[in-house]
């Protein structure tokens, strides 16, 4: 077929036409189970039947307004993630992507400390663009590697505006979680020279981890705190939150940020009823349960094949399973695709991310397809 979109990147040949909840089904209907949840967006399933009657009565009242009026969503979504989040005084305001997200939280950092140095773990991701993206001649970012407490003291701290942390991110390194010992001391050391922390919370968010957020597994009170992807579902919808402190010392520092959909009340209508489904059918709950199911189902095919898969990494529905050196690991991803099913794949790991509505037989399905293709290739 003619293709007249930039190839930034490359897609199989397979049209996408309908979606719903895990599935997915192609021109040809061949159904897809989507163990990827979109890219890792759809926590409460594609398509969400409570989500399309909130967007069409929404559209038939207001989508965007522009400067010059506030709207009662975006209010009541900022009360409601500052209760989740555990807020007690802060702010927000809802943006469109994560990456813009982020270049916020950075940009208030950078303006309230007058320092321009970004520090985060080296397999964390960050942003596509701006400070935080990921270039060699980024002069802002500074990495640290990951888990290595001893490289802490050899930070200068006293450039760093922020810390960024991210607590198992799926793009960089596929799924790794810091130990609590190391992201305890790299946040005293930011504490202890002024640095501000931020949470990325782009795709550990909203019962994606089994809590609320990645960084409630670790004793952490975040300064500012990000969020994107599943918070709309697949509509493009960000939030960066702020706490009390961080609201005090904008009012006596001050600046302006402005862009066109800003606190749009369409988007935060979606969020508000995400937050509601999540709250409602108890999936943070599920999401444990199920990562803890999916994480068993995976051992046992670790132990029947330990010379192909090396490590298996998990916690609530974000995992990864790492194969060995010597495994073919594209086999094995494009094998369980024509089996119909969607997963991710990098550094010969494959990467799971699925809806939060994910059944076991979904799992199971999976997990039997990998033991087919593993049992032709031990």
């Amino acid at each position: 077929m003619k293709n007249d979109l930039i190839p930034f990147y490359f897609p199989k040949e397979n049209i996408i036409q309908k979606s719903k909840d895990c599935y997915l089904y192609d021109s040809n209907n061949k159904k897809f189970i989507d163990f990827e949840a979109g890219v890792w967006c759809a926590n409460v399933g594609h398509s969400n039947e409570r989500i399309i009657k909130v967007i069409e009565k929404q559209i038939n009242e207001n989508i965007h307004h522009g400067y010059l009026f506030r709207n009662n969503l975006s209010e009541e979504l900022a009360n409601r993630l500052h209760r989740i989040i555990g807020l007690v005084g802060g702010q927000s305001v809802f943006l469109s992507s994560g990456s813009e997200a982020i270049n916020l939280a950075l940009t208030i950092s950078r303006h309230l400390t007058g320092r321009e140095k970004i520090l985060k773990i080296n397999n964390s991701f960050l942003s596509a663009y701006g400070f935080g993206r990921l270039s060699e001649d980024n002069n802002y970012k500074v990495d640290i590697k990951y888990n290595d407490i001893d490289s802490i003291s050899k930070i200068n701290f006293d450039e760093i505006a922020c810390l960024v942390l991210e607590t198992g991110g799926a793009s960089v390194e596929v799924v790794r979680f810091p130990s609590n010992d190391f992201v305890q001391k790299l946040i005293q050391a930011a504490r202890k020279y002024g640095s501000i922390i931020v949470v990325d919370e782009v795709t550990t968010g909203f019962g994606r981890t089994g809590k609320w957020f990645g960084f409630m597994h670790y004793d952490i009170e975040p300064d500012i705190v990000v969020t994107a992807k599943g918070l709309g579902n697949g509509y493009p919808i960000s939030c960066v939150s702020i706490c009390s402190n961080i609201v005090e010392a904008l009012k006596k520092k001050p600046f302006s940020y402005l862009q066109s959909h800003i606190n749009d009340p369409l988007g935060c209508a979606i969020c508000l009823e995400v937050i509601s489904i999540i709250e409602e059918e108890n999936l943070i709950e599920k999401s444990n349960q199920k990562g803890k199911y999916f994480k068993r189902r995976i051992e046992v095919l670790k132990e029947k094949y330990p010379n192909i898969i090396s490590d298996i990494r998990s916690r609530g529905l974000l995992l990864a399973i790492e194969f060995t050196e010597q495994t073919d690991g594209h086999r094995i991803n494009d094998y369980l695709f024509d089996k119909g099913l969607i997963v991710g794949f990098k550094l010969n790991t494959i990467r799971l991310l699925p809806p939060l509505t994910i059944k076991s037989s979904d799992i199971d399905e999976l997990i039997n397809s990998l033991d087919e293709i593993l049992s032709k290739l031990n």
